[in-house]
This record gives C-alpha cells, structure tokens and sequence, in this order.
C-alpha cells in the first residue's frame, strides 16, 4: 500500500513538470557519478546532488538513477524512505561547520611582549580605555557601513576576548565594583590591525575621549590603575574579575599613599563616571526601567521619612479602615509638646564604628547612642529638636588589642575625644557581649534603672548597612533580634527633606542644622550627632510643612541649581565661540584651495545576496534639529550623522552631567558628589 502511494505522488509531480521538461533541448541525459548517500534508512535511493565534475570521495555503489524519461514515472526501486536523504562529502566548506571557513581577515600571530608588573603594582602608562567598552567598540563608535566588516574580522565568534590583553583595575571610591580596563597602547594596536586589514583610517577620536572611552587618571597611587594580570580568553578574563584584589591590597614596598587632593578626587570621580557611561548598553526600555526603579525608590525612601516622623509623634498614622489617606498636615509648633502619639513606644538605637583605614577588618571603636521616646513625652521638639537632644545617652567602646590604630591618611581619627561621657576599654573578645547591653533596657542610659520589658528598637546609622556588617564582623548580629523593626538611615531621610539623589556625609548635614560637630570620627561622637542630625531633619520638616516658607526654600533651591547650570552652560558657548572668533582678524583667506574628492575605499568583503539574512542591523541615523536637554548635560544642534556629545556640566547637579562639591556619600572624609534634583518625585505629603 506504501508503494502505490508513493507510485502515485510521483505521478503527480511527473504531470506538474511535465511543460519545462518538454521546453528542455534534446539531449540524451549523462547518468551522474556515483557518490556516497547517507540515509535515515539502511536501504539505498535518492537523488544525487553533486554535479558531473564532482569526485566521489568514497567506493562507488550502484547508481539509484539510471537515465530519466520525461513522459513516464517509475516506481522506486526499493522501499526505503528516500524523502529525507542527503549527500556528505567530507571537508567540503559549511557555515554550519564554522571551521572549515576560511577567515575574513588574518588574526595576528604576535604575543605581547612580557610585562615587568606584577599584580596590583601601579601601571606605568598613562592612559586607558573600559575594557567591556571597547569589546563594543565597532557597534558603538564606528561608521554603521563598516560595524558588519568590523565585528566579522575582528570581534565576532570570540575573537575580540582571544587576543591578549595586559588588564588592570581601578576601585571607585564607594568601593562597590573594580573598573576593568586596558592600556590605550592597546587599544590603539587593535585599531591598527582593524586598519591595515580593512584597508581603513580608524583613529581614537577627541569625541570618543569626551566620551569616556580612553581618559588619563589622576597621578595619585589611590586613582592610578593596578596591573591585573594577562588574558587571552573570555575565561581566563572572568576569572581575573572574579578575583580582583580589594582596595587595601599593595605591593609591599609602595610607600603610605599621601593625603587626597580635592581637585583629583573630582576629576577621579566624573572620570570614573564617564567610563562606567560609556560601559553600560543604553536604549530607550532600558532607560525607562531606570527611570520606573529610581521612582519607586524614591517612594521607599518618602515612607521610611514618613514612619521615623510618625515613631517621634510629628505625623500621625493613616485613618483606620483607609490604608494610605492621612489628614491634612499643617505644621507643628516646635515650642509645645508634639500633637500626635509616639507611634509603638520605640527605642532609637544609633551605633558607629570606626575601623582601621588599612585594615578593615580591625575594628578600633564602636559608639552607641540611644533616645527612649518615652522621655520626649510632654517634652517640646524645640527649633529643630533642640530640647529632645538632651534625652540621648551614648557610650564609647575602644578596643584595647587596637588602641595603637589611629586613622590619620584618610581621615583624622581622635579616639581620645569622646565629648559626651567616658570612653571605655574593652577587650576584644567581651565587645560583642557589651555591646548587646545597649540593645537592653537601660539602654545607654543610667544603669540603676534595670528593666525586664522587652522594647521595640529602632537601628539608626549614617550609612546603616556598613556598621551592621560591622557589628556582624565584630561577632554581635543586631538583625536577629526579635524587637528590632526596622533601620533608618539619616544619609536617606535626608535625601529626602533636600530632594537630592545622592547622600549628604555627615559633617553637611549638621552644618546645615547648626549642629556644632566637633571631633568628628570618634565613634562615640558621630553616634550623637547622627541621632541628633535626624531629629533636626524631622523636626524641621515638621515645623515648615504646608507653609509658603517651605514654597520658598524649594524654590530658592531649583533657582540657584539652574543659574549654576546656566552659568556654565554659557561659560561652554563662550569657549565654542572663541574659536570662531580669533580667526577673524587672521589674514584675509589666502589663495583658493581646489577641490579634492576622496574616494571612499571599498569593502573588502561582498554583500551578502539578499537571501541569506543573518548579520546585525546598523544603528538608524542622527535626524537634522534643535534639541535641548534638560537633563544636565547642555543643549546641542545635530545634522546628519553626527555622534556630538554636548555636555554642560554643572557644580553640585548630579542630572545626567556628572557635577563636583564637597558632599560625599557618607562620614568618610572624601569629598563628594554634589546636590541633585529630584524635586518632582518626592511627596511628603
């Protein structure tokens, strides 16, 4: 029954060919050569795909085909399945078998010559490019009618990660991730090799420097990039980021790092930014999953603000049975006690630890200050919690195997300065069971008011996260504890009341509420001024809310934040005009220059035919306009294919412009990174 079916199906295709085979010239048909047929089945058939010059590679078998009679439709001569046959001819070239096709374009065959360096010592040049960049360097910086060429000879099916390549690396100064890169020497050689076997003149633009694709850092040991090791593959590569040295870790024979010049730092941080930048893969759903996540964070930020005033009595709890509706706020009279109850009766338990600058894991001090809001109760707030910062207690913790450690390169240290009580020695190993002591009624307060009742704590901190890890290392764990509820953090709650995206360092923030913050890293200190810096934050937010005086301080700041950036913004057309203009009155044009047309060298390499897709897509083209950007980095006209990259950069606006000031983003003696807007996102109310 199979047979007669398939004796039918090729009737039918007999009949459907019929009129070209009859159009064909008469010619008697040559049977082709014999070849080697492989099957799903074991029984031979099948047509022959291999043209009369082919030689069979293999012992010739029986021809399936003998000749071919246009009129007629023979029936196979077996019953294997010979729908689903092909020919194999070994070594024949396949883009299936991609090593079998020859190569676009020669890889070079030198070694880099041996490297003096050894891991983590200093480089010796000067300039460098983001290494994970320039692996997109033909999709991203080159013409979009030579990326294909580009990326084929040079980049794609792992050839970019196979060459060698020296790599070094650079800490930030948040310490959160190394800065992978690779020398511009390089760099420069790839765009040689891409050059001479593209017969192409690519160079390393000034745009792309502005970009952040190759930029000098600052010559300072703790900016310089430190000598990596050697790659030649995307594993060997993976495994020298995996395991990256941390900050501290210097050759030996390198001398102590002098102090921080605030000018380098700047530089070191827009320069750390810029290439980080230029790193990243940016589109449009990209950048609004950015923008989504940043607002969402700015409403978990806007709520913890929220619950620390409502633990202090200055905002009362949403109305019962409607989740998320409060009342009408206006603001409090700081001279009378609070109007609204201190919400769960809380315990604030503010801690700082100090540890030494070359040795993290030496922790020197531990400062704790707690403020029972029991205490505030019938108590007036005064002008920015004036009068509660007299119910805090703190104590002063040093540890005595670490006393010899005092900080002095990256910031002062003064352990011996503890100005609101005592300090006292502990040794290393009783630090943790004394320090549980202030998480327990007394608290930090006199100790001949012992009580069993178990309170519910709140853990405050200037940069929380790192003094908990610090507190864990020391061997005392505060997030076990089942009457802990929550963190709060004063670099947040103050990101708040500024409407600011980056952290204020503590010394800023208690300038701006007259906080006279002497002494300042002395554990036992900043704990007292932590907790004294979110009281005035709250308090003052309290007090002004509501009111036209609130109005004027928001507006006061948009103002000054715009006028900084229109100032540099002309600054910026000052300094593009020049250039216009102290050629005017230079000579009067000289002789005519004749036309030259360049013609544009030819792709080596052919278009792919229409049929075979495959290929990357090249980038649509600049239109032609005016656009201004708000978001910091200037206004630009672009025509035609343009990459400019107009920035205006700001001091102190951290938008999409990287800007300086002296804020940092926290207690660590670094200057930092500067005021921001984000005055539409963030709602108090």
């Amino acid at each position: 029954m199979a047979s007669s079916a398939r004796a039918a199906r090729l009737a039918r295709l007999s009949k459907l060919v019929q009129p070209d085979l009859a159009a064909l010239p008469d010619r008697t048909l040559t049977p082709p050569p014999e070849q080697e047929t492989v099957s799903d089945d074991n029984t031979p058939g099948g047509i022959s795909l291999f043209t009369p010059s082919s030689k069979p590679a293999t012992p010739a078998v029986s021809p399936t085909v003998e000749s071919f009679e246009a009129d007629t439709a023979p029936a196979p001569a077996s019953e294997g399945n010979i729908e689903r046959r092909f020919v194999w001819e070994k070594g024949a070239e396949s883009t299936y078998n991609l090593g079998s096709m020859p190569r676009l374009v020669p890889l070079p065959t030198s070694k880099l010559p041996p490297i003096d360096l050894k891991q983590s010592e200093c480089a010796t040049v000067k300039f460098f490019s983001p290494f994970v960049a320039l692996s997109k360097y033909p999709y991203k910086f080159c013409d979009n009618k030579y990326t294909q060429d580009i990326a084929s000879a040079f980049f794609d099916a792992g050839k970019f990660w196979t060459r060698q390549w020296d790599l070094y690396y650079v800490w930030d100064i948040e310490e959160t991730k190394p800065l992978i890169l690779v020398s511009e020497p390089q760099f420069q050689e790839l765009v040689d090799e891409i050059n001479a076997g593209l017969n192409l003149s690519l160079q390393i633009t000034n745009n792309q420097r502005e970009e952040g694709l190759v930029g000098r850092f600052p010559d300072h040991p703790r900016f310089q990039p430190r000598y990596l090791g050697r790659s030649h593959s995307k594993d060997e590569y993976n495994s020298l980021v995996d395991n990256v040295p941390n900050i501290m870790v210097r050759p030996a024979n390198e001398p102590a790092l002098p102090a921080l010049d605030d000018n380098q730092l700047q530089v070191f941080k827009q320069m750390i930014e810029d290439m980080w930048e230029v790193t990243r893969n940016k589109n449009k759903a990209t950048k609004e999953k950015k923008r989504l996540e940043r607002i969402q964070k700015q409403k978990v930020f806007a709520d913890s603000f929220k619950r620390a005033q409502r633990y202090l009595g200055l905002r009362p709890a949403a109305l019962v049975g409607i989740p998320g509706q409060t009342p009408a706020l206006s603001a409090i009279d700081n001279s009378v006690p609070v109007p609204f109850p201190f919400e769960k009766s809380v315990v604030f338990v503010c801690v700082d630890v100090e540890s030494y600058e070359k040795a993290h894991d030496k922790i020197t001090e531990v400062g704790i200050a707690t403020l029972d809001t029991r205490d505030l109760l019938g108590v007036p707030p005064g002008k920015d919690g004036e009068t509660w910062r007299d119910k805090i207690h703190a104590r002063h913790f040093r540890i005595q195997e670490y006393t010899h450690l005092v900080n002095k390169d990256f910031v002062s240290g003064c352990p011996e300065r503890f100005d609101f009580g005592k300090s006292e020695f502990v040794k290393l190993a009783d630090a943790p069971a004394i320090v549980a002591e202030c998480f327990r009624t007394p608290f930090c307060g006199p100790a001949d008011s012992p009580s069993p009742e178990q309170r519910t704590l709140i853990f405050l901190g200037h940069d929380t996260l790192g003094d908990v890890k610090y507190l864990q290392q020391l061997g005392f764990d505060p997030l076990v504890l089942p009457n802990l509820i929550e963190s709060l953090d004063t670099a947040t709650l103050y990101r708040v009341w500024r409407r600011e995206l980056q952290p204020t360092k503590l010394a800023n923030i208690l300038y701006d509420f007259d906080i006279a913050g002497f002494n300042l890293h002395n554990a036992g200190n900043d704990a007292m001024f932590t907790l004294q810096a979110m009281l005035g934050i709250c308090v003052r937010e309290a007090s002004i809310r509501g009111s036209a005086a609130l109005q004027d301080i928001r507006d006061e700041e948009k103002a000054a934040k715009a006028a900084v950036l229109l100032s540099e913004a002309k600054v910026r057309a000052e300094e593009e005009a020049d250039g216009w203009s102290d050629h005017e009155a230079d000579g009067d044009g000289g002789e005519p220059v004749p036309i030259v047309i360049k013609d544009t060298p030819p792709s080596p390499f052919p278009k792919p035919s229409p049929v075979q897709g495959g290929g990357r897509g090249g980038r649509g083209g600049r239109g032609r306009g005016d656009y201004t950007n708000t978001n910091g980095r200037g206004s630009s006209r672009g025509e035609g294919r343009g990459r400019g990259v107009p920035r205006a950069r700001a001091q102190g606006y951290r938008g999409r412009g990287r800007g300086a000031s002296s804020n940092t983003p926290s207690n660590d003696g670094f200057p930092a990174a500067g005021l921001q807007v984000c005055h539409d996102l963030i709602d108090l109310s």
